[in-house]
């Protein structure tokens, strides 16, 4: 079913007469029965640069400030069975495309197709091919289940966001589930894939307890950074940590160690609270410490501070606020026609789920 056909349906139902088709299934229920999922959400922003220039620096979906965006327009199709054959398709429309887009080279589109692939489980084992989301870190793109509006200075600039392979998981038990895989070679979200080599994923996840987990990941590969678009090695070791003492406390370590052989190392931690005082407001807090360390230059740190408060008035709809400061050593974030040692700023979000 196209994305198109798929709102066809949902608009023909609405209009359908209540009082003569009152017993008819709609398409929700129909989907239900059939174990397809249809979900979705819808997101938007305005955000205000303490900084006199209209970039943010080394940020991922919140470049552009002092502006009105629609920032995520997302709907979802799965059928997922526990056993046998299965398909995700997620379809995104919005100005974090162009950043999505650019990361598979393939222009400034406004629409995106982050994840699409087809799935084979039994027992313990399960197998996707196609494109899917990146196993490393704590944050991801999908704005209904970040806990921020700004995404982690790590989630930009060590990690990838989405891969397109193929990836095997096996949970062993409900301690253990490991995963192993192959991608097309794009080490991080700001990169393009430019080269016929292979990444290699490989990672562990630990849940000792319902409210503990631990995952260790590593990609290897070889990307086009070298002299004169030579390949050279990239390794990026991700380590994600999560604690849950209470309902309503969550504490996160996200920490990272990307390599580019001949070229340099960026490492970085992120820490994470988040605290749930009732069913309507929450209170968050992120704290990250970076180094980029070029071969033959001096290291340049970054530290980046984020409080965010969250109203949640329904389980459909959530409003963020969002205050963040960026400071570093050298004078590297963007501002007016010159480089300062600090850059900020404030951002509203509201999302709606269904």
């Amino acid at each position: 079913m196209s994305k198109y056909t798929g709102l066809l349906l949902v608009a023909g139902c609405a209009c359908l007469p209540a009082t003569s088709f009152a017993d008819t299934p709609n398409l929700s229920s129909v989907l239900e029965a059939s174990g397809v999922t249809l979900t979705g959400y819808a997101s938007a922003s305005y955000s205000a640069n303490f900084n006199d220039g209209q970039l943010l620096g080394f940020r991922a979906y919140d470049l552009d400030t002092d502006t009105f965006t629609v920032d995520q327009a997302s709907l979802t199709i799965a059928y997922l069975p526990e056993s046998g054959f299965g398909a995700y398709v997620n379809v995104l429309a919005g100005e974090d495309t162009d950043v999505i887009n650019a990361s598979y080279g393939d222009g400034d589109s406004i629409f995106s197709l982050p994840s699409a692939y087809v799935r084979y489980a039994t027992g313990g084992f399960t197998a996707i091919a196609g494109r899917y989301t990146s196993l490393a870190g704590y944050e991801v793109t999908d704005d209904s289940a970040n806990p921020f509006i700004s995404r982690s200075f790590l989630f930009q600039n060590t990690q990838p966001f989405f891969h397109t392979g193929i990836r095997a998981s096996y949970k062993f038990n409900d301690f253990v589930t490991t995963y192993l895989g192959v991608n097309n070679s794009a080490p991080t979200g700001s990169t393009i894939d430019t080269n016929k080599q292979k990444t290699a994923e490989a990672s562990v996840v630990f849940t000792p307890t319902s409210s503990v987990l631990l995952a260790i990941t590593d990609y290897y590969g070889l990307d086009d950074f070298g002299v004169d678009g030579t390949s050279v090695g990239t390794n990026i070791f991700d380590v994600v940590a999560q604690w849950k003492p209470t309902d309503h406390l969550t504490l996160a370590f996200n920490g990272d160690i990307f390599t580019i052989q001949t070229v340099g190392q960026t490492r970085g931690a992120a820490f994470y609270g988040l605290y749930q005082i009732n069913d309507l407001i929450g209170v968050r807090g992120r704290i990250e410490i970076a180094e980029f360390d070029p071969d033959g230059a001096s290291s340049i740190p970054i530290q980046t501070y984020t409080g965010a408060l969250v109203l949640s008035p329904s389980k459909h709809f959530d409003l963020l606020a969002e205050v963040r400061f960026d400071t570093s050593d050298d004078a590297i974030f963007p501002s007016g026609d010159f480089l300062k040692d600090n850059q900020g700023n404030f951002a509203l979000k509201a999302i709606f789920k269904f």
